[in-house]
C-alpha cells in the first residue's frame, strides 16, 4: 500500500476516533447538566399515607431512621438527620434555633433571612451569592446530609431587590427543597434541574414573593409529596392562603411545629401541611 494512502487512512481513523471521543464527552456533559438535584430514582418509591411514627419499638433494629423538620418562623427551619447533622435555613433574629446547627443556609440578604450572627456556635454559613452578587455553587456534605444550590432571581415588580438562592437538602432518601424568597415562577431549566422534591418549603405571603396563582403553578410543576408554607408572620396570611389552595389539593394544619418523616411515610399526592397553626390566633 502506498505510504500516502496509508497515511490518509490513519488520519481519517484518528479524526473519526476524535469525533467519537468528543461526542461521548459532550453527551456526558449534557447528562451531568440535566441531572436533577432530586433525581426521580432517588426520591421516589413506594408510599403509604402519612402516619405518626412509633416512639419506641421492642426491636432496636426496626426503629425507623427519622428526618426531623422544625419550622421556627418566617422562612427558618431546622433540619435534623438520623445521623445527627443539623442545618438551619434563613436565620431570623426573632426565631432562635433550639440547637446549635452544623450548617446555616442563607437564601437572600434581606434582614429577615440573613441573621447568621444571631446563631450561637461556629456553624458553617452557606450563601448562594458573594457580597457583589456573583453566583456561588454550593455542594457540601456534612455527615449524612448533602446540600446543593440553584440560583434564582429574587426580583419582581416590587422594588426590593433580593438575589435568591434555592437550597436542596438530601438525607436518608429524602429530598428537601427550600425556595427562599422566590418571586418569579420557575423556568423550565430550573424545574428540570430540581426534579421532584419530597418536601417543598415555599413562600406563601402572596405579596412580597409569589402570587397565589404562581404558588399553585409551582406546586403543580414540582409535584412534591409535602408542601410546607413559609415566609409569613401572621396567622391571617396563612388563613388566606389556605382558603385559596384548598381547591387544588389536601390541606392539613397542626399546632405542632415539628414534622418527623421517613422514606416510607410519605403520601402519594401533594399535601399542604401548615406547621405551628393555632385556630383563633390573630
Amino acid at each position: 500500500m502506498p505510504w500516502s494512502v496509508a497515511r490518509a487512512r490513519m488520519a481519517c481513523s484518528f479524526h473519526l476516533s476524535s469525533l467519537i471521543i468528543l461526542a461521548v464527552i459532550s453527551f456526558a456533559g449534557l447528562a451531568m447538566a440535566a441531572e436533577s438535584l432530586c433525581e426521580p430514582g432517588f426520591v421516589r418509591g413506594p408510599r403509604s399515607n402519612l402516619r405518626a411514627l412509633p416512639v419506641a419499638t421492642s426491636n432496636p433494629d426496626t426503629i425507623p431512621r427519622v428526618v426531623t423538620i422544625q419550622w421556627l418562623g418566617h422562612s427558618s427551619f431546622l433540619i435534623v438527620t438520623p445521623g445527627g447533622a443539623t442545618a438551619l435555613t434563613d436565620p431570623h433574629s426573632r426565631y432562635a434555633s433550639p440547637t446549635v446547627p452544623d450548617i446555616v443556609t442563607i437564601s437572600n440578604e434581606h434582614p429577615t433571612h440573613n441573621q447568621a450572627q444571631s446563631v450561637p456556635g461556629g456553624a458553617r454559613v452557606l450563601r448562594g451569592r458573594t457580597s457583589d452578587g456573583e453566583w456561588i455553587e454550593v455542594n457540601v456534605t456534612v455527615g449524612d446530609l448533602s446540600i446543593k444550590s440553584l440560583p434564582s432571581s429574587g426580583d419582581n415588580a416590587i422594588d426590593i431587590p433580593a438575589q435568591n438562592t434555592i437550597f436542596v437538602f438530601r438525607t436518608e432518601g429524602l429530598c428537601i427543597v427550600h425556595l427562599g424568597n422566590l418571586r418569579q415562577p420557575l423556568n423550565e431549566a430550573q424545574r428540570q434541574r430540581l426534579g421532584r422534591p419530597d418536601i417543598l418549603m415555599i413562600p406563601i405571603d402572596g405579596h412580597w414573593t409569589l402570587s397565589y396563582d404562581q404558588i399553585a403553578t409551582t406546586i403543580t410543576q414540582l409535584q412534591p409529596a409535602i408542601v410546607l408554607p413559609m415566609h409569613y408572620d401572621f396567622p391571617e396570611h396563612v388563613r388566606l392562603f389556605m382558603e385559596f389552595i384548598k381547591a387544588t389539593g389536601p390541606v392539613r394544619t397542626t399546632n405542632e411545629t415539628m414534622l418527623k418523616l421517613t422514606r416510607a411515610n410519605l403520601s402519594g399526592a401533594s399535601e399542604v401541611i401548615v406547621l405551628g397553626y393555632r385556630e383563633g390566633d390573630r
